[in-house]
């Protein structure tokens, strides 16, 4: 499809043309990085480059009217805890290769935000749209250094970094009113800075009650402990531990072992993330969590503005 128009937000004008530059251009070069990122010469800071996500699939054009479909499915919690699909926020609602309007902004947003608030972050330099006649593709504009590394490289300190990695959620989501799951980088002073922060909400005492706001952590805590194990198996990792799910929940109680992970995956995720029972109470969702180590810690964390059951 052949593409209408381009907008970028926020960005300078300099890197407005080069972002144009990219999508307008029929031999595409740059860096891949990832299945939907491309990574660009950045037109005003040495050894930085302008990381594109949303730029399409594997360093082509974005699929249009195709969708990724490649989950998680995003969740959301009403008042009283019952889960809803957020459809908008979802991978399932970007194009393959693209990213979705909701996603794209956020990102910006909450990268401004946390930065306005000395939250090392990957700087997020705006967003924008490209138009074809019947369909819009979103992307998202970063300055990526090239020195920096992941901070969740499979290894010896892997562990080690899943706890770090859900210890700074839990700052967001306590201190800030920011839930939701990302990522980390380190760069070469060894500080870590934020990234993937497209998957946030924020929480508020209006919309959100203590058991929405328990849940809704909830979710992003499964998230990282799937990918826990999911990102060391596709690394290859030789010496998986047997607990290694387990391990982003110590982030919140520091000897947290497989057998949290299993009764918590019992008692709350299997009956009540993917969707509520029929018979669902708020009453028997606060039960459900006290009876876990991992939802009365949650319970407890939960800054006290948040309405209790």
């Amino acid at each position: 499809m052949k593409i209408k128009n381009i907008e970028v937000r926020h960005a300078s004008d300099a890197v407005c043309r080069r972002i144009h530059a990219w999508f307008q251009s029929d031999k595409r070069i740059g860096i891949l990085d990832g299945s939907r990122s491309i990574q660009l010469p950045h037109p005003e800071k040495r050894g930085f480059a302008l990381k594109i996500k949303g730029a399409g699939l594997h360093g082509g054009t974005v699929r249009f009217g195709v969708f990724s479909k490649t989950g998680p499915a995003a969740r959301r919690f009403d008042f009283d805890g019952r889960v809803m699909e957020d459809v908008a926020s979802g991978h399932d609602n970007a194009f393959l290769g693209g990213a979705s309007f909701q996603q794209a902004s956020t990102e910006f947003h909450v990268s401004r935000l946390l930065a306005e608030r000395g939250v090392p972050v990957v700087p997020c330099l705006g967003f924008g749209r490209i138009d074809t006649e019947t369909h819009v593709s979103w992307f998202s504009i970063f300055e990526w250094h090239r020195d920096w590394k992941s901070g969740l490289i499979p290894g010896e300190d892997y562990g080690e970094a899943n706890i770090r990695l859900t210890s700074a959620m839990l700052q967001l989501a306590v201190e800030h009113d920011l839930i939701g799951y990302c990522g980390q980088i380190r760069d070469s002073a060894g500080r870590y800075l934020l990234k993937d922060l497209h998957p946030f909400h924020q929480a508020d005492p209006i919309s959100m009650s203590q058991l929405s706001w328990v849940m809704q952590v909830l979710f992003t805590l499964n998230i990282r402990c799937h990918a826990a194990r999911h990102f060391a198996v596709a690394a290859g990792l030789d010496v998986l531990p047997d607990d290694i799910v387990a391990y982003p929940l110590r982030g919140l109680v520091a000897d947290a072992t497989l057998d949290d992970f299993t009764a918590l995956r019992a008692s709350v995720l299997k009956p009540y993330l993917a969707r509520a029972p029929q018979d669902f109470t708020p009453r028997a969702l606060y039960e459900a969590l006290r009876s876990t180590r991992t939802g009365n810690a949650l319970l407890d964390l939960c800054p006290p503005k948040f309405t209790r059951w």
